[in-house]
């Protein structure tokens, strides 16, 4: 038998302080949305004024979103992955867990109030699905930085060729 959690109900008061989605929080019992998130010194988790920057860090079999608020010294927001969406094994490898992935990450975004960020990237590989969702969930991209992975120490010369 599953147990249920005790649903809080909220005043109009309460629910303009909020921050996060109103249902979520009734669902989970009393517990916020964003609980787990360290606040600043009046209580907040984001200012008006924040910047923020969006890593997408895709690999052959899955990809990872993160959010970090650049003006708190690139504190990570929270976090996104094929898992955390309901995508299991071989799953976790289709465009469809991207756009979910991404999809999560702009709709916990716009609860939060964040409505611009920058995207940086390292690899090419479902970028432009990561963006289409933000795009379509108006999350405005105020910058794509695509940092590729250079190689590191002085370059080799090549071997010399064989005389016979």
């Amino acid at each position: 038998m599953k147990s249920q959690r005790p649903k809080k109900q909220l005043t109009k008061k309460e629910m303009k302080k909020l921050q996060g989605h109103p249902r979520h929080y009734q669902l989970m019992g009393g517990r916020p949305e964003f609980h787990n998130i360290v606040r600043n010194s009046n209580g907040h988790i984001i200012e008006p004024t924040d910047k923020f920057l969006v890593i997408i860090t895709s690999s052959k079999n899955n990809c990872h979103i993160i959010v970090q608020n650049k003006t708190r010294d690139y504190r990570t927001l929270f976090y996104s992955n094929a898992g955390n969406v309901g995508y299991r094994k071989t799953a976790q490898q289709t465009p469809q867990a991207t756009y979910r992935i991404a999809q999560n990450i702009a709709r916990k975004c716009k609860r939060l109030g964040i409505t611009h960020a920058d995207v940086r990237f390292r690899r090419l590989a479902r970028v432009e699905t990561c963006l289409q969702a933000f795009q379509a969930h108006s999350l405005n991209v105020t910058a794509l930085i695509h940092e590729p992975k250079l190689p590191k120490g002085r370059l080799h010369k090549p071997r010399k060729r064989r005389r016979v």
